[in-house]
C-alpha cells in the first residue's frame, strides 16, 4: 500500500501570513491614530491691552545753547579777556582785534566781484540776444525752406514742360493744343517728389515721347542743402576764429551770403571771382564801420584774406550743376542763403544754452556770499567779540598779539544751564517722532525727563539707510542704525530738564522718545507672528475642525513684546503661540497641547 507524504511547507506559511496580517492591521491603526491627532501645537488666546510705543537711541549730550566765534580771515589779535571755564554775561567783551588788514582784503574781493558781476551781466545780455537771434533765424530758415521747396517744384515742372514741347508727338488735336499753350495748368502735370528719379507724363504720348520724359531726373533738395551746409559750416568756423562777438559774426556772415547769392543769381559760379567780390564787400563794410574792426581777434586785412580763402574753397559750380541747370540760378542762390541761415542759427542756438550762464551765476553767488561774510566779520571784530548770552567759555584758540589764520577755532561759548541730547533718527523712525514728544534720558548717574525740541529737515551722515533699521522695525526695535557708522540719519535734539552736575556735555546718554500711547487695543505677541515679504501672518485655530489656517493680519503700534492688530484678529481668537518655519501647508490638522 502506498504511503501519502504530508506537506510541511503549508504548516509554515500559515503562521507567517497571520503575523503579516497583524502587522498591517497594527500599522493601519497607528497611521489612523497619527492622522486623527494632527501636529501638536500650543495655542495663545488673543486679548486686549495697552502699548506704549517708544524709539530708543543713543545720543551725545551737548549744551542747549552754543556759539562758536570763528575768525575765518587773517587779522591781529589785540586782547583776549577770557579763558576756558570763565562764566560770562551777555554782551561781555571776549576779545578785540586790529582789522586794518581786512580793508585791503575786502577791497580786492570787491573788485573781483565787480568784474565777475560785469562778466555775468554781459553773458546774460549775450544770452538774451542769442536767444532772440536764434528765434529770428529759425523763422528765416523755415521761410527759406518753403521757398526752396517751391523753387524745386517749379524747376522740375519747367524742365518737364520744356522737354514735352520739344519731343511730344501728339495723336489728338486737344493734346497738341495743351502741350503748346503758355498758360500751363500745374494740376495736369505729374510733378515728381524730391526723391523721385523717374516720372510718367500725364498726357497721352507715343512710346518715344515717354522715354524722353522719363530720362529727365531731378536731384534732391537734401543733397544740395547738405553740400552747401558743409561748405558754409566750414566758412562759419573760419569766422569764429576771426571774432568772438556774435553781432559781428552775424553781420559778416550776412554780407558774405548776400554777396554769394547775388553772383549766383546772375549765373556766375566761379569760386575765385565770388571770393574776390566777397573780400571787397567785407573790406568796404569794415571801412564804413558796418563791421566793427575792434571786435576782430586779428588784423582786419588778415581777416579779409582768411574769408576770401574760405569762400574760394567752395565749389559753387559743382554744387549748382548738381542742383539745377545753369539757367536756374535762383534756386542755387536760395540754397546758399538757407545754408548760411543754418550756420548762423547753429551758432546762436549754442550761445542760447543757459548751462554756462548758470555756472557763472553760481560762482557769482558764492563770491557775493564770501564778500558779505568778510564784511560782517570785519564789523564784528572791529567792535570786539561780545557774548551773545549768559554762559561758560569752553574753548579759546587765540592769544594776544598773534596773527589769526583761516582755520583758527576762535572762542566757544556755551550755556551749560540748559542741556540737550542729540540723536540720529533713521528713515524708519523719523516719521514717528514729532516736536514736543516726551522723552527719557538715561545717563550713568540717573534718569532725566526731556522733550523733542528740534528735528532737522534733511538727513546727513551717510548715503543709504542702515539695513539694521529694517530688521529692527520688523522686530519692534528702533534705532539700531545709531549703533553703527553706516546709514544716513536725521538730527534730532531732545532737551534735558532739571539737569545737575552729573549731566556732562560730551558724554553719551540713552534716549527713549515716547511716540504714542495705545490703550484698550487688540495685541498679538511678537513670537506668534511670522514676518514675510508678502505681509504679517499668524496661524488661526478652528476649534470645530481642529485645524489652523495661515491668516494675514494688519499691525500698527509696536512694543518690545507685541504688535497692535488693526485687522485680521479679534479678542478671543486662538492662534499658535510660536509657529515653526517648517509648516508645508497653509491649513492642517493640529492637536492642542496643554501647558
Amino acid at each position: 500500500m502506498a504511503t501519502v507524504k504530508k506537506n510541511n511547507k503549508k504548516k509554515i506559511i500559515i503562521p507567517i501570513c497571520i503575523v503579516l496580517v497583524a502587522a498591517i492591521a497594527a500599522g493601519s491603526v497607528f497611521a489612523a491614530t497619527k492622522s486623527n491627532s494632527g501636529t501638536a501645537v500650543q495655542l495663545t488666546t488673543i486679548t486686549s491691552g495697552d502699548i506704549y510705543e517708544t524709539v530708543s537711541l543713543t545720543g551725545e549730550v551737548t549744551a542747549g545753547t552754543k556759539k562758536e566765534y570763528k575768525v575765518g580771515t587773517v587779522a591781529t589779535v589785540k586782547e583776549v579777556f577770557v579763558k576756558v571755564g570763565d562764566k560770562v554775561k551777555k554782551d561781555d567783551v571776549l576779545a578785540t582785534f586790529d582789522v586794518t588788514q581786512l580793508d585791503s582784503q575786502i577791497g580786492d574781493l570787491q573788485s573781483s566781484y565787480n568784474k565777475s558781476l560785469k562778466s555775468y551781466n554781459d553773458s546774460l545780455a549775450s544770452y538774451k540776444n542769442s536767444k532772440k537771434k536764434a528765434d529770428e533765424l529759425k523763422k528765416e530758415v523755415e521761410k527759406l525752406e518753403k521757398k526752396l521747396a517751391t523753387l524745386q517744384k517749379e524747376a522740375i515742372t519747367t524742365k518737364k514742360v520744356t522737354t514735352a514741347k520739344k519731343t511730344t508727338i501728339t495723336k489728338r488735336a486737344t493734346t497738341t493744343k495743351r502741350a503748346t499753350t503758355t498758360n500751363i495748368d500745374i494740376s495736369d502735370i505729374d510733378i515728381p517728389t524730391i526723391s523721385s528719379t523717374t516720372q510718367k507724363p500725364t498726357t497721352t504720348t507715343t512710346t518715344t515721347t515717354t522715354t524722353t520724359a522719363e530720362s529727365t531726373t531731378a536731384p534732391t533738395v537734401q543733397e544740395a542743402v547738405a553740400a552747401l551746409m558743409e561748405q558754409m559750416a566750414q566758412l562759419n568756423e573760419t569766422l569764429t576764429r576771426i571774432t568772438d562777438d556774435l553781432e559781428t559774426l552775424s553781420t559778416t556772415m550776412q554780407i558774405i551770403s548776400n554777396t554769394i547769392a547775388g553772383f549766383l543769381s546772375q549765373g556766375i559760379t566761379d569760386s575765385d571771382v565770388i571770393a574776390q567780390a566777397v573780400g571787397e564787400a567785407v573790406s568796404q563794410a569794415l571801412n564804413e564801420g558796418v563791421i566793427d574792426a575792434a571786435n576782430l581777434l586779428i588784423e582786419s586785412d588778415i581777416a579779409v584774406t582768411m574769408i576770401k580763402e574760405a569762400v574760394s574753397a567752395i565749389d559753387f559750380e559743382g554744387i549748382t550743376d548738381t542742383v539745377v541747370n545753369s539757367d536756374n540760378v535762383t534756386l542755387s542762390a536760395t540754397q546758399v542763403q538757407l545754408a548760411a541761415a543754418y550756420a548762423q542759427y547753429a551758432v546762436y542756438a549754442a550761445q542760447a544754452n543757459d548751462t554756462f550762464l548758470e555756472t557763472q551765476k553760481s560762482s557769482l553767488d558764492a563770491m557775493k556770499k564770501a564778500l558779505d561774510t568778510l564784511k560782517s566779520q570785519k564789523s564784528e571784530m572791529e567792535n570786539g567779540w561780545k557774548a551773545a548770552f549768559d554762559g561758560t567759555i569752553t574753548a579759546v584758540d587765540i592769544s594776544e598779539g598773534e596773527q589769526t589764520t583761516l582755520i583758527s577755532t576762535g572762542i566757544t561759548l556755551e550755556n551749560l544751564d540748559t542741556m540737550t541730547a542729540t540723536v540720529s533718527l533713521s528713515e524708519y523712525d523719523v516719521h514717528k517722532v514729532k516736536l514736543g514728544m516726551p522723552a527719557a534720558i538715561k545717563s550713568a548717574y540717573g534718569e532725566y525727563e526731556g522733550e523733542v525740541v528740534s528735528i532737522a529737515p534733511t538727513a546727513t551722515g551717510g548715503s543709504t539707510g542702515s539695513i539694521l533699521d529694517s530688521v529692527g522695525s520688523m522686530a519692534g526695535i528702533s534705532g539700531l542704525s545709531s549703533l553703527t557708522d553706516t546709514g544716513a540719519g536725521v538730527e534730532c535734539q531732545v532737551s534735558i530738564k532739571d539737569t545737575d552736575e552729573n549731566i556732562i556735555a560730551g558724554f553719551d546718554a540713552k534716549v527713549e522718545i515716547h511716540t504714542g500711547e495705545y490703550e484698550g487695543i487688540i495685541i498679538v505677541p511678537i513670537e506668534s507672528v511670522k514676518l514675510e515679504k508678502t505681509g504679517t501672518y499668524v496661524y488661526l485655530y478652528n476649534e470645530e475642525e481642529s485645524t489652523v489656517t495661515k491668516t494675514k493680519i494688519e499691525t500698527g503700534a509696536t512694543s518690545d513684546t507685541g504688535y497692535e492688530v488693526k485687522s485680521g484678529l479679534k479678542a478671543g481668537d486662538r492662534i499658535i503661540s510660536a509657529p515653526e518655519s517648517t509648516y508645508e501647508e497653509d491649513t492642517f490638522k493640529v492637536k492642542v497641547k496643554t501647558k
